[in-house]
């Protein structure tokens, strides 16, 4: 048997646990922006369904599994993906996760990839702080005061600015909106819900 796992990025993620093997994902994608994530898993048994909330303080919800609808087959699991993403709007669609991303989407993993410093990239939970990404992964972000005040963090969203939160009253002291527009956020007051590519100006260097 087979159920379909909700995350909704800045409201709450459904998280696996025993007795749940994820097997396809699926984002959401409503005018463009990506409005959540399926997961179509495997359950065996009667397993309780894992829902963190986003915001502090992170309520955790244990929700027995028999309140999930089952379905016989991937298949049908997926045509139920399909009815209510025509059902919403007609301008929804739904974008298949790649396979060998499927487990770390459904583990709540995001990934990073830093490519002014030769595209590395990194894993980070969801709602994780973009600069302490790259402080704790050394992707190499530039910043020095690290708390909204300089603007060193500067950097570019270029794949993924929809993966990210709210701007801050911070980073409009630093920003215009055509920055804003053109992807610009500063690292250290962008929090990352879904996979993301930054690149940023490198530091010029000091004169002889």
């Amino acid at each position: 048997m087979y159920v379909i796992l909700t995350t909704r990025p800045g409201v709450f993620k459904t998280e696996l646990t025993d007795g749940l093997t994820a097997v396809e994902a699926y984002d959401y994608m409503l005018f463009g922006k990506r409005k959540a994530q399926f997961v179509i898993a495997k359950i065996e048994g009667s397993p309780r369904i894992t829902i963190v909330e986003d915001e502090p303080p992170h309520v955790v919800n244990r929700v027995p599994s028999k309140f999930l609808q089952k379905y016989e087959s991937i298949g049908a699991a997926h045509q139920e993906l399909l009815h209510l993403a025509k059902f919403s709007s007609t301008d929804a669609s739904l974008v298949r996760i790649e396979d060998e991303a499927v487990g770390r989407v459904a583990a709540g993993l995001v990934s990073v990839t830093f490519i002014s410093n030769a595209g590395k990239v990194a894993l980070a939970p969801a709602n994780s702080n973009l600069l302490r990404v790259s402080l704790r992964e050394q992707g190499g972000s530039p910043f020095k005061c690290g708390g909204g005040v300089c603007g060193t963090c500067k950097c570019r969203i270029e794949v993924g600015l929809e993966n990210t939160d709210e701007i801050k009253p911070k980073e409009r002291k630093h920003l215009t909106p055509e920055d804003f527009e053109n992807g610009y956020r500063m690292a250290c007051q962008t929090f990352i819900r879904g996979d993301v590519s930054v690149s940023w100006q490198p530091r010029p260097r000091a004169a002889p």
